[in-house]
This record gives structure tokens, sequence and C-alpha cells, in this order.
């Protein structure tokens, strides 16, 4: 049950142009089906009737019969007569796109995948892939990456300045004496594999013995495992500090001050979701975890009362149309971190306390503060304030939050210090 192939152009799939492109059609078993081609065809290149005349494109269409006739002469006979025409011409494509060059610009497609990750997430993925670019001197294919590459490059992440965004003209520029750390190392090769393996699961189709990205070259270099964090809360002392002096304090140092305080008295809130937050509902503050949305089952949902210590600095930043005004004072919450970030490290300097913190200190004081024997918060409660995930994922799921517990917590942990009248 031979398969047989002809050349044809249909005059009612001519384009606009007058052009068309020749179809190869394949028959078996009495039926046929058609694969376009792609050698195009003018007016002139065809008889009255419609039939093909041009020698040339008759050359280069009986030379892809040629390649389609070589596929199947391969197959088995029992295989070819247990085959329906629809299942010849799928086996003709696969075998066809096997011989075929695959090409995609590794860097430009992870840019296109970002748009649909968190901000956040998406940002860390742009830095990576940006770093690798200028690591290259130019953006490679897919095909080109390799082990030693990798090797190289992370030798490149290490000895490259970190750069820093600088608020003055809104653009990054290298770091006069820092360096990036291990963990940009473990990050950038770490989001560099995965959209490297988003590629091969996207465009290999292994159900049709395609493989157009075939090795996966992470199975044979092992990205740099990120250094333990380490504890980034600070003493209840320099808390306190805070306390004391906020109120003698101006501009953005006032107000790095101020946005640390706030976020610790409402259990650690990120910036993203003080910039965003919406006004409260009977004191009551309700928000969805930015950076944990997506992966929790309740979507990190929050409600946050809001305490009497915590009203004065609520109401000093208090927002037309959200909950605070740093979406009317700062574009994005980009530039509002680097400020906050900024008036920390002055009041740092200011008091010579040797250490440096940021903004996301406050979260880490409170979970620290919350579990220690100063309060005798339980576990679970603190875990739940912290919208981190249970042991067992199944609680996140049936178990449902008491927030009259989680806002004693904190009304505990807040208790601790002494606040303005």
């Amino acid at each position: 049950m031979a398969v047989t192939f002809s050349y044809v152009v249909f005059p009612h799939l001519r384009k606009e142009d007058g052009t068309n492109l020749i179809r190869i059609r394949v028959t078996h078993a009495r039926k046929s089906k058609y694969i376009k081609t792609s050698i195009s065809v003018e007016p002139s290149d065809l008889t009255r009737s419609g039939k093909l005349k041009h020698q040339g494109k008759i050359d280069l269409a009986q030379d892809e019969i040629r390649k389609m006739r070589e596929i199947t002469d391969k197959l088995p006979t029992y295989t070819l007569s247990a085959m329906n025409v629809g299942e010849v011409v799928e086996h003709i494509r696969v075998k066809l796109e096997e011989g075929k060059d695959f090409r995609l610009n590794f860097v430009q497609y992870g840019m296109n995948k970002t748009a649909g990750m968190k901000p956040a997430t998406g940002h860390n993925y742009r830095v990576a892939l940006r770093c690798f670019a200028r690591f290259l001197d130019r953006e490679p294919d897919i095909s080109e990456l390799s082990v030693k590459m990798l090797q190289n490059f992370e030798a490149y992440i290490r000895s490259e300045k970190r750069m820093v965004y600088d608020i003055s003209t809104d653009k990054l520029k290298e770091s006069k004496t820092k360096k990036k750390g291990e963990r940009s190392v473990g990050m950038y090769l770490g989001n560099l594999r995965a959209i490297y393996r988003m590629a091969r699961k996207e465009f290999n189709e292994p159900d049709r013995g395609l493989f157009r990205i075939p090795v996966d070259i992470f199975d044979y270099y092992d990205v740099p495992r990120p250094p333990v964090a380490q504890h980034r809360d600070i003493p209840v002392e320099w808390v306190q500090l805070m306390i004391d002096q906020r109120k003698g304090l101006r501009g953005r140092e006032r107000l790095g001050v101020d946005v640390f305080l706030l976020s610790l008295g409402l259990m650690g809130v990120n910036n993203v979701d003080l910039y965003t937050m919406k006004k409260p509902k009977n004191g009551v503050l309700h928000y969805f975890r930015t950076k944990t949305t997506d992966s929790k089952a309740d979507k990190a949902e929050m409600y946050v009362r809001i305490e009497d210590c915590v009203k004065p600095l609520c109401d000093a930043y208090k927002g037309k149309e959200l909950a605070f005004d740093f979406s009317e004072r700062y574009c994005n919450h980009d530039n509002f971190t680097v400020a906050v970030n900024k008036g920390l490290r002055q009041w740092i300097e200011r008091n010579k306390l040797g250490k440096d913190f940021t903004f996301y200190s406050a979260r880490h004081t409170w979970g620290t503060v919350a579990s220690s024997k100063a309060v005798e918060i339980d576990s679970r409660v603190v875990t739940d304030a912290l919208t981190h995930s249970s042991k067992s994922a199944m609680d996140d799921v049936y178990i449902r939050k008491d927030w009259e517990r989680v806002w004693e917590a904190n009304a505990k942990v807040l208790g601790l210090f002494k606040w303005d009248k």
C-alpha cells in the first residue's frame, strides 16, 4: 500500500497580490491530505489552465516530494497499512521538522516570559538576563549555551561591580566599591536555568518525537546554592531608639524610620503592599501579600487590625485614595523603597550603629520578637501573622485563620515598646 505524492496549485487559495504556494498532495488508502510548501509561484509561472510550467519551481516541488517519499519508504509495510492518511502526513511533518535548524534568541525569549510574572519576580529575571547579555556583549541563540559558558558567566558575576539605583537620575549605575554577593550568583544562574527549562518545555514535543532543544545543559552544571540567609532582625533597643528619636528627624531620614515602624506595627507588611494598600474598614486593613499571592491557597490574604500605638503613624501618611500617600509621593514602589532605605542608612550613620539593615528587617524583627520568650506566642499564630506556609499544606486549605489571636499577638509584640502618645 504505497503512498503517492503530487504537487498542486489551487487557484482559490491565491493571495491578494496574485501569488500562490505549491502544495503537496499526499494520498494513502484512497484518501488525500495536503502539505503546504514555502515555494511561491507567480501567475506567469502557470498555464492558462492553472498548471505549473516554471521548470525551476517544478524541480523544487519534485525535491520536496523526494524527501517525503524517502520518509514513507522507511516505514515498515505493516506500520504503514495501519496508518490513515492524517497519521502519514503528521509523520512526514515530524521527520521534516527534525532536519530544520531551530533558532531562539535566549535573552529575548526570557524577557518576553517576564511579562507574565509578578513585578518583583520579573524584575529579578530581567536583571539576570541583562547581566548575561553584558557578559557576552550580545544576545545568544539558545543552542549556543554550554556548560563552559555558564562556568565563565559564574566567574563574571563574581567580578562585576554591583549595579545600584540612582534615584536622582532614575538610572542604574555601577557601584564604585561593592561587588555582587554570592546570593546574586545563585539567583542569576537559577533564573537562567528556569528560562532554559521553560523553553525546553514549550518547544520540545516528545509525543511527536520532536526535541528542538534536546539537551538540558543544567543537568551537567550545578547552579551554586545561595548562602544561608543571615538573621536580618535588629535588636529591640534599636526599635525603641527609633520610636524615641522619630519626632526629631526630618526629610528622608524621618520617612525611613517611620515606614520601618509602620511595617513593624502592621506585622511586617512589605513595601509594595504598603504602597498599594486600600483604606482600612472599621480599623482593619485587608490585603493580599503580593510576594506570595500566587503560591498560597488563600492568596496570602491578610487582615491587620491597626493598634492604637500605630494610628499616629497611619495618620501621618494618610492617602487620598489609598490607605497611605506613598503612591502620591513616588511614581512606583521601587523608588519608594530606595528612599526608605536611604533614610534608614542616614539614621544608622547618625547613631553609629555599625550594622547596616534595610526596611525588610522590620518583618524579620517582628517575627523574631513574636517567637521570643518575652511574649510567648504560639508558633502557629506567628506563622499565620507572617502568612508563611504551615508544616502541613492541608492546614492552609482546611483550617480558617483566627484573626483575633493574630491581632492579640501583634498587640503583645508592640506592647514591648514605649510608643508616642
